[in-house]
C-alpha cells in the first residue's frame, strides 16, 4: 500500500479542538485516502467524516447526507476508551463505493475493536456487508 502524507491540508484535515491524534483515527483517516471519491477527510474529537463535498459554511467540513444527490461519504463515531467504531452514516452516489468505504474501515480497525452499525435503514446493504465482513455487527 502506498504511503500518504497524513495531514496534508487538502485531503486530510483535523478540527482545531483535536490536539493529539489517536493511532486508530490515523489509521482510519489514512484508509480513506486511496478512495478517489472521498476527496475531503476530517478528524474530529470523537468522529471522522469523509466526503466528496465540503460544507459551504466556512468550516470546511465533509458533508455526509444519506441519499443526497451526488454525495459520497461516510461518518464514523469512534470511542477509543471502549474500542468501538460505529458507522453513523454512509452514502454513495457511485455504485460500489459503499463497499470500498466499509472495506477500508474493516481493514484499518484493529482486530480487538468492535465494529457496529447501530441502525440499519439500508434495505439490505448492511446485511450483505455483515455477511462479507463477519467482524461487522448490525445491531
Amino acid at each position: 500500500m502506498a504511503k500518504y502524507n497524513f495531514i496534508d491540508g487538502e485531503r486530510v484535515r483535523k478540527a482545531h479542538a483535536v490536539k493529539t491524534i489517536h493511532p486508530v483515527f490515523r489509521s482510519l483517516a489514512t484508509s480513506f485516502v486511496p478512495i478517489p471519491d472521498l476527496r475531503y477527510i476530517k478528524i474530529f474529537l470523537e468522529r471522522i467524516a469523509a466526503s466528496s463535498v465540503l460544507s459551504d459554511d466556512g468550516k470546511m467540513n465533509p458533508v455526509v447526507v444519506i441519499g443526497a444527490d451526488g454525495i459520497t461519504g461516510v461518518e464514523l463515531l469512534i470511542d477509543a476508551d471502549t474500542r468501538v467504531v460505529q458507522f453513523f452514516a454512509i452514502t454513495s452516489a457511485k455504485q460500489g463505493c459503499g463497499r470500498k468505504m466499509v472495506e477500508a474501515v474493516v481493514r484499518a480497525t484493529p482486530l480487538d475493536w468492535f465494529l457496529a452499525v447501530p441502525m440499519d435503514w439500508s434495505s439490505g446493504f448492511w446485511q450483505r456487508m455483515a455477511r462479507d465482513y463477519p467482524r461487522l455487527r448490525v445491531l
